[in-house]
């Protein structure tokens, strides 16, 4: 823990209370991850330094763990310090103004159903409440998309950006969408257990032995075909 410094310099100007600063590095020469923050409201004839680095408030912090949500160059934030010390500025959080607008909007009903994270690059994690229609959708800049959907019974699916998609249904049903084809590869083995397996195909190829108790076919074409025991019939 940072000690707050000492308890009395009757000569340094205190600061108590919330400031407004705007962000204006992020490399932390001493790697404590602390953003330079501009306090614009200092003026040319103010004591108070004009620029300071920040140690940021967040919801998790400890020895290589915690949050990492680091404000951007150029973002408003708001700053406390530490025992109204202006050398010790701490970031408690961001602000958007009339320049910054927020990523999401109110609808007209006022109803308070969404909350998301939204990157710079514009990839998104939406969590929606809407009744009925509970769901969280992770979201990539370029259009994958991933969302959980608790509605009927609850829907996983994946998509891709391309049209391939993944879809897992609440009976437990699993739909796989290929634009193209679909590659499995497995070296020690494949194995499909089910009641009856279903090939819907022009033409069907196997390489190598194709071993079945047995085969039921109206048709049999092949360059080597011996039937009898042990033969197809």
């Amino acid at each position: 823990m940072i000690a707050p410094g000492p308890a009395s310099e009757p000569s340094r100007q205190r600061l108590f209370g919330l400031y407004p600063g705007v962000v204006t590095d992020l490399v932390d020469p001493d790697g404590q991850g602390r953003v330079k923050v501009q306090l614009p409201w200092v003026g040319e004839d103010d004591s108070l330094q004009a620029t300071a680095w920040a140690r940021l408030a967040t919801f998790m912090a400890g020895a290589d763990r915690g949050s990492w949500f680091i404000p951007e160059v150029d973002d408003e934030v708001l700053l406390g310090f530490v025992a109204g010390d202006p050398r010790r500025p701490v970031v408690l959080g961001a602000l958007w103004n009339g320049v910054d607008a927020p990523p999401e909007s109110m609808d007209g009903s006022g109803e308070n159903n969404i909350r998301s994270i939204t990157s710079r690059a514009g990839h998104k994690l939406t969590f929606d409440d809407s009744s009925g229609s509970e769901k969280i959708t992770l979201l990539t800049q370029g259009g994958h998309e991933l969302v959980l959907d608790d509605a009927s019974g609850g829907t996983i699916t994946l998509h891709h950006s391309g049209g391939a998609e993944i879809v897992i249904e609440s009976s437990g049903t699993v739909s796989v969408t290929a634009l193209n084809q679909v590659n499995i590869d497995a070296p020690s083995g494949l194995n499909v257990s089910a009641a009856m397996v279903s090939v819907d195909s022009a033409f069907s190829k196997f390489s190598g032995v194709v071993k079945a108790d047995t085969v039921i076919t109206n048709a049999v074409v092949s360059s080597s075909y011996t039937p009898g025991a042990g033969n197809v019939w």
